[in-house]
Order: C-alpha cells, then sequence, then structure tokens
C-alpha cells in the first residue's frame, strides 16, 4: 500500500516476487506522474495574475488520482487515492496553528498586515451596500434589516453562530485569508466545510452604485444598507481592496469596493427596503442614479467625462428638504450621512477651488440644524477622515467628503464665533423684551460651552425652561 507523500519508497510485493528496485524509487514515479507540477500547484498558496481568469477554484475539491502508465510485470502495486483533508470549520482551522496569532504568519506577512491596518485610518466613516435575500447565494440570514451577517457567521438555517468566522484576519493563516478574499471577489463560493467560507461582506463608498444596483432588486425585498465603522460591534473592520492588493491579499484593484470583515450589526447599521425609496420618490429627485441614466456607476470616471455628461446644478431648499424626509427613514444617527450623500449625487457647482458656496452650505446646514453630533467629531474622530481617502475617479465621492468637510469647518472652525455672537445678540434682545436674563448671563453661558445655534450643530442645547 503506498500512501502518496509518507512512504515513498515503500511496496506490497506478491509472492515469490523479486525486488525491484529502479534508481528512481517506483513510488516517486507514480507520484511524479498522478501529481505533474501543473498540479501540485493547486495546493500551493494561488496566484494567479487577475480574479478574471479565476473560474474553478483551485482548493476546496478532492483529488483522485489515475494510473496511466502499466505497472512491471513483477510488481502489483495497490494505491490509495490521495485526498486533500481541509479543517471542518473556520474556527477549526483557527487552532490549526498555535494559540497566538502571531505565529500564523512570518515575518513578511506580519508586516504587511500592520501596514494593512493603518490604511484602515483613511477608510471613509460612513459605507453603502445594496443587498437582497437572493446575495450571497441566496443562503438564509446573510442580509437582514437587522444586520449583514457573512457565510461563516451563520448557519444553513440562517441563525447566528456564536462562535462563527474569526475574530479577526489576523487569526487567520495569511494565504488563506488571501484565498477567501479573492474567492468572494470574484463570486466563487466553496463548501460551508472549506476554511476560506467566506468572513467578508462587500461595501462602497460610492452612493451612486449602491442605488443603481438596489433599484432592480426593489420587487426583491433589496435593502440600501449604510454602516458607521465607529460604531460597529469591536472586532468588525474595514479594509479597503486597493490596500488589500498591495499587502497581498487581493489579486486586483477593485478601487469601488471595501471589504468588512465580521458582522455588520448594532448601532452602526441601518437598512430600508429599496421600494420604500422607490415609493417616497427617490429616483424621480436623482434620475442620474436610474440603470438607464447617462452611464452606470460601477467604475471611476474621468473629471472631464463628468463634466461633460451633467451640468452642474446649485443647491435647491426644496429638493434638499425632499431628500431630507428620505434620510430620515435612516434614524438621525444616519439621517446626515445619508442626506449628504443624497444632495451630492448630481454634480454640484464648486468655486475654483472645489469647494461649495456659501449659499449652498447654508441651505445644507440649515436642512440638518436639528442633528446632533458630538463636538468631538469635529476634531480627532471627525465626521471626515482625515486626508487620503479613496476619491480618484469617483467625482460623487468627492463631494461628498468636500461637503462634510466644510460643515465641520463651518460650525466648528473660522467664522463660527462671529455667528454665534450675532444670534447671541439677537437672542439676548428677545430675551430682554420678555424681561427675562440678558446678554451678561448669556456670556456666561458660552463660555461655559452651553449655547448652540442652529448652524454649530453637536454643541448642547440651551436650556429652555417654560415661563408661566
Amino acid at each position: 500500500m503506498v500512501f502518496f507523500g509518507n512512504s515513498r519508497n515503500s511496496g506490497n510485493i506478491g509472492a515469490g516476487a523479486v525486488t525491484y528496485t529502479p534508481k528512481k524509487s517506483f513510488g516517486q514515479k507514480i507520484k511524479d506522474m498522478v501529481l505533474p507540477k501543473k498540479k501540485r500547484k493547486a495546493v500551493d498558496p494561488i496566484a494567479p495574475t487577475s480574479f478574471r481568469v479565476l473560474r474553478v477554484r483551485p482548493y476546496g475539491t478532492k483529488y483522485t488520482p489515475t494510473l496511466d502508465t502499466p505497472t512491471p510485470a513483477a510488481t502489483v502495486v495497490t494505491t490509495t487515492p490521495a485526498t486533500v483533508t481541509l479543517a471542518s470549520t473556520p474556527a477549526t482551522l483557527a487552532a490549526s496553528g498555535s494559540s497566538s496569532g502571531d505565529s500564523k504568519h512570518n515575518s513578511a506577512e506580519l508586516s504587511k498586515l500592520k501596514q494593512l491596518e493603518e490604511t484602515t485610518k483613511n477608510i471613509p466613516r460612513y459605507l453603502f451596500r445594496a443587498c437582497s435575500p437572493a446575495s450571497g447565494g441566496g443562503l438564509k440570514g446573510l442580509n437582514t434589516t437587522n444586520g449583514i451577517f457573512p457565510h461563516a457567521f451563520v448557519d444553513p438555517n440562517g441563525v447566528r453562530l456564536p462562535n462563527g468566522g474569526n475574530k479577526s484576519i489576523h487569526d487567520i493563516p495569511f494565504q488563506v485569508t488571501r484565498r477567501m478574499a479573492i474567492g468572494h471577489l470574484s463570486g466563487h463560493r466553496p463548501v460551508r466545510t472549506d476554511p476560506t467560507y467566506s468572513q467578508f461582506s462587500s461595501w462602497a463608498a460610492t452612493f451612486a452604485l449602491v442605488l443603481q444596483y438596489g433599484y432592480s432588486r426593489a420587487s426583491q425585498g433589496g435593502l440600501i444598507c449604510v454602516l458607521d465603522r465607529y460604531n460597529l460591534p469591536k472586532n468588525t473592520k474595514v479594509y479597503h481592496c486597493p490596500d488589500m492588493m498591495r499587502a497581498g491579499l487581493c489579486d486586483s484593484s477593485y478601487d469601488h469596493e471595501y471589504l468588512v470583515h465580521g458582522p455588520v450589526e448594532g448601532p452602526g447599521f441601518k437598512a430600508v427596503t429599496v421600494q420604500q425609496l422607490v415609493d417616497m420618490g427617490l429616483y424621480n429627485e436623482i434620475p442620474c442614479v436610474l440603470p438607464h441614466s447617462a452611464r452606470y456607476w460601477w467604475g471611476p470616471i474621468p473629471q472631464r467625462d463628468w463634466e461633460s455628461l451633467f451640468t452642474a446644478k446649485e443647491f435647491s431648499a426644496k429638493q434638499v428638504k425632499t431628500l431630507r424626509k428620505i434620510a430620515d427613514e435612516f434614524g438621525k444617527d444616519f439621517a446626515l450621512p445619508v442626506l449628504a450623500a443624497l444632495v451630492t449625487l448630481d454634480r454640484r457647482k464648486l468655486d475654483k477651488n472645489g469647494k461649495f458656496g456659501d449659499k449652498d452650505l447654508k441651505t445644507f446646514a440649515d436642512a440638518v440644524e436639528d442633528l446632533y453630533i458630538p463636538e468631538e467629531y469635529g476634531t480627532e474622530r471627525s465626521i471626515v477622515p482625515p486626508e487620503g481617502v479613496y476619491v480618484q475617479g469617483y467625482p460623487m465621492v468627492a463631494q461628498l467628503v468636500g461637503l462634510l468637510k466644510q460643515l465641520v469647518e463651518y460650525n466648528y472652525g473660522r467664522g463660527v464665533r462671529a455667528r454665534r455672537r450675532i444670534e447671541v445678540e439677537d437672542l439676548s434682545a428677545e430675551l430682554g423684551a420678555l424681561g427675562l436674563p440678558g446678554k451678561k448671563s448669556l456670556d456666561l453661558g458660552e463660555k461655559a460651552g452651553r449655547l448652540s445655534t442652529s448652524f454649530a450643530f453637536g454643541v448642547s442645547d440651551v436650556p429652555v425652561v417654560a415661563v408661566a
């Protein structure tokens, strides 16, 4: 009995036969015959030039060798098919190495993972997704109004697995993560027992892409989802595909796509049905995202083409008000980013520095004056991440980032104090006319940080005492 890879030189010889010992063992010849170099690569780390040529998964299948060369007459060899044994679950895969996550990676891989984690600082805070019950192969429990759960985190009946998947990609062998990401992005789904069973979900910064993709799924229970990565579960991480490619975990840039590892649920998630947005007239207000519009938004567009396809528009107070009602369907925590994403779907008039005019900025600020955003979001935990957010070729995303940045400056930057002073003086005059404490008391309140104005959202409101 010959077991490939175990006893290469052993053979089971018939009675009275003379032992035949060639220069190269017979077992080795059989191994070379049934496992040629081309086939052996199938169990090595894959490194295709592009996902476009990855049509058949090179892993997760059993291999049964066949004998094409006759054996010597005096020798009878019985072979047992070689079987690639895979971990039964992602959890057991994690136990295949040492208990330490670092032991699963060599120094080069650890360096790449460290660099990848650094890039997460420049991920947009808010990302979007369109999906339906048929997404992800139509399995139960993946895409719901309560959360988005990758394949490895739910059982076949759609029930959440308390110990499903891994806590982090750092707990998964590097090449397994690579195969998992490539398989996920190319749409290949392995069997549930395969260790590369997907632990990712796909998201985008381009709201136009999401709305356009979701439109055709309105009648199928389609969902439009938004996440706030600052409020995701502790172990859920977001990665941009070009950064994953540079780290060796992805085989193509997929610059429109972000992969989220782990469940997306809780206060950092909200989903609304596509049909609800259709019924509220979203696609009438923003026709550029309809499937039959000037272009599909599945990839980057040069600025020149963007300008030739769409005329620049100023903000309309009426349209912003209508879109605000639609954004409110996502709840108070998401109304601001969703509204900002909606109003920047159209090409807007910008000055020579690429900024929105004061009139448009004020129109938007007025529309969100009641939305409370903690003041620290204007500083280190900004609603806009540091410089480096990927916007090249995506002018809608560039407009969204620009609008939120200007809104932060408008509320916390230069000119805020002057606007507050004017409003404080106006309010003081009104209070004085009512015989209530005037400007001096208000000045003390402002210094104590207890005042807010209609423009400075995120600052604690002035306590209002009912006057009998």
